[in-house]
């Protein structure tokens, strides 16, 4: 061989190797910077996350809500994988959402435009700090700025192949397919697939025709019962409570108002689970009941939730010293002065004197009503202490058991849970009941004589049941016979 050819030969080897050596400088420079500054920290809604690309040969995004686990999506096919990681909970924000529920209105829409621009931020600090890194690490390697400038543009070329790569391989169908796993896990089981709750739920529905069908019949049974007949003179009171958003609640309430004659319904608190706006929705149903609807706030319920009630022409709202008369009977009540929309009704840390401070507050109230009053309506039984022996009745909620109590005179009626503790609980092992009460109140003394108790199954249990209770009014005492005192002996 020529020593020209092998000479020139040489040349072009060696050409190559210095190439490949730039190249591979280069994208290993690209990786170490981003993987040392691919990141920035920015807030997502009321969160502080931190967002980062890093190289993977699945790509995918996942999602880090510490200490619950992880989600992850398979948003994509390319060499890099998006991690974004929630950090803290931004207190004033939280704040300002519970202090002004209208905010959730915006909220979805704030938390999009925040993701986007905190990929957008993302994108652009990574391309600038692999440029970064493969320049750097040219320049420490070589020492020459012509290799250098080749492995920073073996490092743009290979972020831009990524970028087409991840590009060309988003799966839009990624979010309605999502994986968990830790803690987070078991959110399927808890929160439910969509579809799956939709697909249970109307099935259910289909069901409840029968079990209110079942529910008239066992009525016209006991109306037939000796112990207690209720007459059309007798004022019917509907008690309902903890609806929590359950869409068959009303359905329940409208068959039960038509099959019972009933004069008044009295919902004792907690129709929605958070108070937003798109809940109050949910409460337009009550215009379609045909009968006064008697409301107070429950903790669940914010002042936007109250407001959407009042706004119903059929709806009365009790909150303060005001008694009110409706159907024939004058009612008082206040609505809870919590919100906890974050907590669950049974595991709530309320002072035991905020709630009883609302039971003296009503107490005065009905103390200085000149016609004095027949029901007082609150949320929480916790309330009730200071009424006992002020008024006959009190209806609550709040703790999704239903219990009758009798105390001075003063008969507490609490009621189970109206929405069988809202639409999640269809998602249980164990269906909670749909829990309300017939009320039966005498026109002349207003007082309480007879309940019906209606049950019905929840979830897969089709079944109803009625059972009646007759109140047995006090016994006034017998005077002592005319005559002398005798004297005790001994």
């Amino acid at each position: 061989m020529a020593p020209e050819v092998a000479a020139g030969r040489a040349r072009a080897l060696r050409l190559i190797r210095v190439t490949a050596e730039c190249i591979a400088v280069g994208v290993l420079g690209a990786v170490l910077g981003m993987l040392i500054a691919g990141q920035v920290t920015t807030g997502v809604g009321p969160f502080q996350a931190e967002m980062s690309l890093r190289p993977s040969l699945s790509g995918s995004t996942t999602v880090a809500v510490p200490p619950l686990g992880e989600l992850r999506l398979d948003t994509h096919s390319g060499p890099v994988r998006l991690g974004v990681r929630i950090t803290q909970l931004r207190g004033d924000a939280a704040r300002a959402i519970v202090a002004d529920p209208e905010q959730l209105r915006g909220l979805g829409a704030e938390v999009n435009e925040d993701l986007r621009a905190g990929l957008r931020s993302l994108i652009l600090r990574t391309s600038l700090v692999t440029v970064f890194g493969a320049t750097a690490l040219g320049l420490i390697v070589f020492r020459r700025w012509k290799a250098t400038a080749v492995a920073a543009g073996a490092g743009f070329a290979a972020l831009a192949t990524v970028g087409a790569i991840t590009a060309a391989t988003v799966n839009e169908r990624s979010l309605a397919e999502p994986r968990f796993t830790g803690l987070l896990a078991s959110a399927p089981t808890a929160v439910g697939d969509v579809q799956d709750i939709v697909e249970r739920f109307d099935a259910y529905r289909l069901q409840l025709g029968r079990l209110v069908s079942n529910v008239s019949e066992l009525y016209s049974v006991t109306n037939r019962l000796p112990v207690f007949t209720a007459g059309d003179e007798a004022i019917r009171v509907l008690h309902v409570s903890d609806l929590h958003l359950n869409p068959a609640a009303y359905d329940v309430i409208g068959s039960v108002v038509r099959q019972f004659d009933i004069d008044v319904v009295v919902d004792t608190g907690d129709i929605t689970d958070f108070g937003s706006v798109p809940e109050s929705r949910y409460v337009e149903a009550i215009s379609t009941l045909g009968v006064p609807y008697v409301y107070v706030r429950g903790n669940h319920d914010s002042r936007l939730t109250q407001a959407a009630v009042a706004r119903q022409p059929n709806a009365v709202i009790l909150d303060g010293p005001q008694v009110v008369e409706v159907a024939g009977l004058r009612l008082v009540g206040q609505g809870d002065p919590r919100f906890t929309p974050d907590k669950t009704t049974r595991d709530d840390d309320a002072p035991p004197e905020v709630l009883e401070l609302v039971g003296r507050q009503v107490r005065e109230a009905v103390e200085s009503s000149p016609l004095g009053v027949d029901i007082v309506v609150t949320h929480d039984p916790l309330t009730t202490g200071p009424l006992l022996g002020a008024v006959p009745l009190v209806l609550a909620g709040h703790t999704h058991s239903r219990r009758v109590d009798t105390t001075d005179g003063t008969t507490v009626f609490v009621q189970g849970s109206t929405g069988g503790a809202g639409l999640r609980a269809l998602e249980g092992e164990d269906p909670t009941d749909i829990t309300l009460s017939v009320l039966y109140l005498d026109p002349e003394t207003r007082l309480l004589q007879a309940y019906d108790d209606i049950t019905l199954g929840g979830l897969g249990l089709n079944d109803a049941r009625i059972s009646r209770r007759v109140v047995t009014p006090p016994v006034e005492p017998e005077p002592s016979p005319a005559g002398p005192t005798p004297t005790p002996s001994g």
